[in-house]
């Protein structure tokens, strides 16, 4: 169980990174400041429960896959 924790995270850490460059490299390639918008979005109060929605659904998809039978 810990080393299926660690990966995901690993993962997970991956993910975002990659999502934060691609938005940096998409805005200078624009001209337009992505990740200061998408910061400012985030840090809304919406924007805070729509993370909080997503990690449910994270949580939700983690628990089903384990729950199916592998074959």
């Amino acid at each position: 169980m810990s080393s299926w924790f660690a990966e995901a995270a690993l993962r997970s850490g991956l993910a975002l990174v990659g999502f934060v460059l691609l938005l940096f490299a998409l805005g200078q390639a624009v001209g337009f400041d992505l990740l200061g918008v998408v910061a400012d979005a985030l840090t809304s109060q919406t924007g805070q429960w729509l993370v909080v929605a997503l990690f449910a659904v994270f949580i939700i998809a983690a628990s089903a896959q384990r729950g199916l039978p592998s074959r």
